[in-house]
């Protein structure tokens, strides 16, 4: 999360949130020829560890891989692929006790364009409300 501390006032960054809900509807909308694009445009708007080995992973064309590495370890996930071809996630970031879901025309797409959805929720959160488990116990995510 970024933020600005003005005077022990902490205000958000809007450009952050204006360039993860362009990024998310622009996940939504590629197609397969976009997702390399779309990976280095990830690694604009995170501070994901290993981002030599997320490019090397991107020249490869292992975009899932480079995907789930942009949105870390600490993110719950479910990817599923439809009978059309198109493909659905869900993310659960930590400090969310629900998941966001996008659509995309690949598993990477998909899972960049949740996690830039989930980015946008979990920085609005309340300090209380950020405090709460991820997932409560017994629960699964689907």
């Amino acid at each position: 999360m970024r933020y600005h501390a003005l005077m022990h006032i902490t205000v958000r960054d809007p450009r952050r949130d204006r360039n993860l809900q362009r990024f998310a509807e622009l996940c939504a909308t590629s197609g397969l020829a976009d997702q390399a694009r779309r990976l280095h445009e990830a690694l604009t708007l995170t501070r994901a560890a290993g981002r030599d080995m997320i490019r090397v992973m991107i020249a490869a064309g292992a975009f899932e891989s480079a995907a789930l590495a942009v949105i870390g370890g600490e993110a719950t996930w479910i990817v599923s692929k439809g009978g059309e071809g198109r493909c659905l996630a869900s993310v659960v970031l930590p400090g969310m006790s629900e998941e966001v879901t996008s659509e995309g025309a690949s598993p990477a797409l998909a899972l960049l364009g949740a996690w830039a959805s989930a980015s946008l929720v979990s920085t609005t959160k309340p300090a209380a409300e950020a405090a709460l488990p991820v997932r409560p116990a017994g629960t699964l995510l689907h």
